[in-house]
Parts: structure tokens; C-alpha cells; sequence
């Protein structure tokens, strides 16, 4: 039992690490993206900096240029906390300078709100996003009080106003609608593995008990009333704690890989298929009668008997299975009920010599 939850410990651990290493790719892939486009904004930027003629806008600019690269550089390193903090102080200094020398009207104080997406998915502690954050807000607000306060370092002409405002607006509204379709696709992906892991077990890639156990009830509600007959089957491998005690649960696994992949091949694309416990598999027939059900649950036994291992050591290892199938015998059957009579047909095939099918339908 004490191993048993130290597996349990050990995978839940390891989904946490794999979840956390994926995340900071698609942050890696974002900040990448994100200096990117603004290495190519800043470069824009200079020859319409030189032409207004304030060469503090302008030699930061220049700046910004090559801490763009560094940043980038810092990234291929996979230096992506270092870069990150980087960037987002060098858009809020050259940001800052901007709304100095021209003023608040141009709108450079929007790369400010632009930023904070940045440094909440950024992988940075959090009371240091906390910092950030309000340090961000602090200086929009400062910098609204000193614009209403003085008057700009250079005054632009009306064309040259509009022409930054849209720029800014632009450029803010494409860095923006990135970040957001960005991470929409990364939060729907997560969502789907997310699912696929709640579901699917993990060693077989079948369903799982609490998947089969939804998704049977629903269907049974579901042919409630007509006149579709289904049936349950339950089958477990035999003998396999001797399997697990004598060649090692390394090879007990391969027998359930086996045995999954095997039946999969044998079974439709409806047949709702699930391994339920240690060794014990669980397939819902539906729209089948109860002779057919009677010959799937006879091929299966079959197949798993022709089933073989070669171990390691040379040993080969050949496989059976006990095998029960039941039907619901109202209409009123609840899926426990019928999960019941299946085990106890299940119990009574062991009892029985094992490697056979006994029916209760």
C-alpha cells in the first residue's frame, strides 16, 4: 500500500513538473514573439524619431534596439526571467521618456497597460509581479499628473500627433489581441489535456473507471425505453498478483498494454471499453443483442488467450482471462446494478476453472 502511494505521490509530482515545463515553453515562445515585434517597432521608429529632432527620444530608441537584442539573445540562452524583466523596464523607461518629451496625448503610455499581461504569466515570484504591477500603475499615474502639469519638451505638429497616436494605438491593439489569441489557444490545449488525463487511464490509454462509468450511464438513459438491448461485460486477467510476484510489475504492466491494445483491435468504435481496477477491464455493449453480446464477450476470451509475452529473460508469459456478461433485465436497471450481476459472473467464471465466459443474461 505504501508503494502504491508512492507511485501515486511520484506521478502526480511528475504531471505538476510537465504542466510547470510547458508553461514556460509557451511563455519562452510568447516573450520571443513579443521582442520580436517590438525590435521591428523600435527600428521603425528611428527614422521618424530623427525627423522630429529630440535626441533624447531618439538615442533611447537606439537603446531600446539593443536591449531588444540582448533580451533575445538572453531568451536563446533560456535566460527567459532575466529577459523577460529586461524588456518590460525598457518599454517602461523608453514609454516614460516618450510621454516627457511629447507628451500624453500621443497615447505612449498605453505600452504601460500592454505590459501587464506579460508580467502575470511571466514565471517571476510572485510578490515580484506584485512590484511590478504597482510600479507600473505608480508611473501612469505620476505621468499624468506631471502632463497636466507641464507642458511637453517638443511640440509636434498636428499630423505628426495623429500619425503617433495611431501608431501607438495600433501597435498596442496588435500586441494585445496576440497575447490574448495566444493564450486562449494555450488555455483551450491545457483544457483538452487536462480532460484527456481526468479520463483516460494511464497505463492502457483506455478509459477510465470514472469515465466509463459517466459515459455508460448516460447511454443507458439513453436507450431507456426502446427497444435496443445492451450488455456489460467484466473480464480480469487470471492469476495476475503471481504475474506481478514473480516476473515484476514491469512485466504485469505489459500484460495490461497486451491486453488493451488487443481488445481495442477486437472491439467497435461504440463499445464503450475501460479498465476499472488492477487487472480488471469493463466493456458496454450497446445496440447489441444478447447473442452477439455472447459471442463478442467468447472473442475476447479467445484473444486474450492467444495473447504471449517474451520477457527480458527469455520467459515466455501466456495470458487468460475470466470473463462475466450480464443484461439489463428492466428497463428500470441502473448501471450499478447491472455492474453488480457482471461482477458475479465474473465470480463465478474464477470459481468455475477460470479462462471462460459465463453469461447471466
Amino acid at each position: 500500500m505504501r508503494r502504491y502511494m508512492k507511485a501515486i505521490f511520484i506521478k502526480k509530482n511528475e504531471h505538476v513538473r510537465l504542466n510547470r515545463s510547458e508553461s514556460e515553453r509557451k511563455f519562452t515562445v510568447f516573450c520571443n514573439k513579443s521582442i520580436s515585434f517590438a525590435f521591428v517597432a523600435h527600428i521603425l521608429l528611428i527614422p521618424i524619431f530623427f525627423l522630429l529632432g529630440n535626441p533624447y527620444v531618439l538615442t533611447s530608441d537606439l537603446i531600446a534596439v539593443v536591449l531588444d537584442l540582448i533580451c533575445l539573445r538572453l531568451i536563446k540562452k533560456d535566460f527567459i526571467r532575466m529577459s523577460s524583466l529586461i524588456w518590460v523596464l525598457e518599454i517602461t523607461v523608453l514609454s516614460s521618456i516618450c510621454v516627457f518629451v511629447f507628451g500624453w496625448g500621443q497615447g505612449h503610455y498605453y505600452y504601460l497597460f500592454s505590459l501587464i499581461p506579460v508580467v502575470f504569466f511571466s514565471r517571476w515570484p510572485q510578490f515580484l509581479r506584485i512590484i511590478i504591477s504597482a510600479f507600473l500603475f505608480s508611473v501612469t499615474l505620476y505621468l499624468y499628473y506631471y502632463t497636466h502639469m507641464y507642458s511637453p519638451i517638443t511640440v509636434l505638429t498636428p499630423f505628426m500627433a495623429t500619425f503617433m497616436y495611431v501608431f501607438n494605438v495600433t501597435a498596442n491593439f496588435i500586441g494585445l489581441a496576440y497575447a490574448s489569441y495566444y493564450y486562449r489557444q494555450y488555455s483551450e490545449r491545457l483544457e483538452q489535456k487536462l480532460q484527456k488525463l481526468a479520463n483516460t487511464d494511464d497505463l492502457t490509454g483506455i478509459r477510465n473507471r470514472r469515465c466509463f462509468e459517466r459515459t455508460a450511464k448516460s447511454q443507458l438513459e439513453h436507450y431507456r425505453g426502446h427497444e435496443t438491448q445492451c450488455a456489460l461485460i467484466y473480464f480480469d486477467l487470471d492469476h495476475f498478483k503471481r504475474i506481478n510476484d514473480t516476473y515484476g510489475h514491469a512485466a504485469g504492466d505489459r500484460a495490461l498494454k497486451a491486453v488493451s491494445d488487443a481488445c481495442r483491435q477486437l472491439l467497435r468504435k461504440e463499445d464503450l471499453f475501460a479498465r476499472i481496477g488492477g487487472e480488471e477491464f469493463a466493456v458496454l455493449l450497446v445496440n447489441t443483442t444478447h447473442t452477439e453480446a455472447a459471442q463478442v464477450a467468447e472473442r475476447l476470451r479467445k484473444c486474450i488467450a492467444s495473447c504471449s509475452l517474451v520477457l527480458e529473460d527469455g520467459t515466455q508469459l501466456y495470458l487468460s482471462a475470466s470473463v462475466g456478461l450480464a443484461a439489463p433485465q428492466t428497463d428500470d436497471d441502473k448501471l450499478s446494478q447491472l455492474m453488480a450481476h457482471s461482477d458475479l459472473a465474473l465470480y463465478q467464471a474464477k470459481r468455475g476453472g477460470r479462462n471462460q465466459v459465463v453469461s447471466l443474461i
